[in-house]
């Protein structure tokens, strides 16, 4: 296996990722000046067709932390028995489960009554949130699981696999004594995650196991899959790049470096890689979430043309050009680099060729998110360099 793997976060994606709510009667952190939009069907998604009359529960996003207690959603005109938050890739979800089965070959209507308050403590008006016909049959087979691969993406571990109905999905990372388990979605039949590993001892044999609950709460588990956990790399992370420089190019453009880390870290042994060629890193030392940028040796913080860096952020000067020939606008692979070892990287996801991104950058938007397209903006945003994301 190669020595390091991407970090990447799944539902992040996400980017980013949603990070479900933990307090149902406050809003959850960050849930006091919050607002909702109004609540959307996640699973079963409004429409869907065959719902299992023993679904155990429903899926409902919000676009903000919101109060949900049990009596304010109905579905198919029973109260909720309970409701918990759940993860999602968007927005912030909660799970209604049901204290009993569903009439067959209906159609369910889940609404939201009285009771629900946005995260400011206003009601949420009651209404319709969506609607799924219901089968004839309970579900008593588990899903069938397939497809299961696993690759290497520096400091992190992709995952994919398919089930063949509607499920929620878990990866288990398992390595020495440690077994952490990870959400890979809700009401999919194929998923796509990558998984962090810090949290893992490096370079210690591991296994991965993929779990899959139906709608009816059947579960299936995947065999487990050997693999190696990588070896250690810094906690930098690249979060973000300006390739379209309004000043001219390549001299203004820069690749910003954050280090995530709770100590300093050393630059030295660092590279950074555009598509085809690298540049070692000058001698530096970052400390505990401080910024530096990358830059060409012909580089001017007071060019004019584009935002100056922030007060103190280190300038780490390369070639006249950064990698081998600076940063193409058309979208490239930027890579920052511990001998051969990935510590982190940016995909090229983006074409910023178009006169709406000169002097726009593309962000890490959660600094932490792994490296997958969903964890950068997509749309042009003001370049902030040595200052995060906008």
């Amino acid at each position: 296996m190669p020595r390091a793997f991407i970090v990447v976060l799944s539902a992040l994606v996400g980017a980013a990722a949603c990070t479900p709510a933990t307090d149902l009667t406050s809003g959850g952190p960050g849930g006091g000046t919050g607002s909702a939009t109004a609540g959307t069907l996640v699973d079963p998604a409004a429409g869907a067709a065959d719902v299992p009359v023993n679904l155990m529960g429903v899926t409902v996003r919000f676009g903000a932390a919101v109060t949900l207690p049990a009596q304010a959603l109905q579905v198919c005109g029973a109260t909720a028995a309970g409701v918990a938050p759940a993860a999602c890739d968007d927005g912030v979800c909660y799970t209604a489960t049901l204290g009993a089965a569903l009439p067959a070959h209906t159609s369910c209507r889940v609404q939201l009554g009285a009771g629900a308050l946005d995260g400011a403590g206003k009601p949420l008006p009651a209404g319709l949130i969506g609607a799924f016909d219901t089968s004839a049959v309970a579900d008593t087979t588990p899903p069938t699981i397939s497809g299961v691969t696993i690759a290497a993406e520096g400091p992190c571990l992709a995952v994919t696999f398919a089930t063949d109905e509607a499920a929620t999905g878990t990866i288990v990372l398992a390595a020495g004594d440690l077994q952490i388990p990870s959400p890979a979605g809700t009401g999919q039949t194929t998923f796509d995650v990558a998984v962090p590993l810090s949290t893992l001892p490096p370079t210690t044999p591991a296994t991965v196991v993929v779990r899959a609950v139906d709608r009816a709460g059947n579960t299936a588990e995947s065999a487990p899959v050997a693999w190696q956990t990588p070896a250690a790399v810094p906690p930098l992370a690249i979060t973000e790049v300006l390739a379209n420089p309004a000043g001219p190019e390549p001299q203004q453009e820069f690749v910003e470096l954050r280090n995530l880390g709770a100590d300093p870290l050393a630059t030295d042994g660092l590279s950074i890689a555009d598509g085809k060629g690298s540049d070692l890193l000058p001698s530096a030392m970052l400390g505990p979430g401080e910024y530096a940028l990358v830059v060409a040796s012909t580089y001017d913080p007071s060019g004019g043309a584009d935002v100056p860096p922030r007060a103190g952020t280190q300038l780490l000067r390369v070639d006249t050009r950064i990698g081998a020939d600076g940063l193409s606008n058309g979208g490239e692979v930027t890579r920052l680099l511990h001998g051969d070892a990935v510590v982190s990287s940016y995909g090229g996801w983006v074409d910023v060729s178009a006169a709406a991104w000169s002097g726009h950058s593309v962000h890490r938007l959660v600094e932490s998110a792994c490296d997958r397209s969903a964890a950068w903006n997509h749309t042009p945003l003001p370049a902030t360099p040595g200052a995060g994301p906008p």
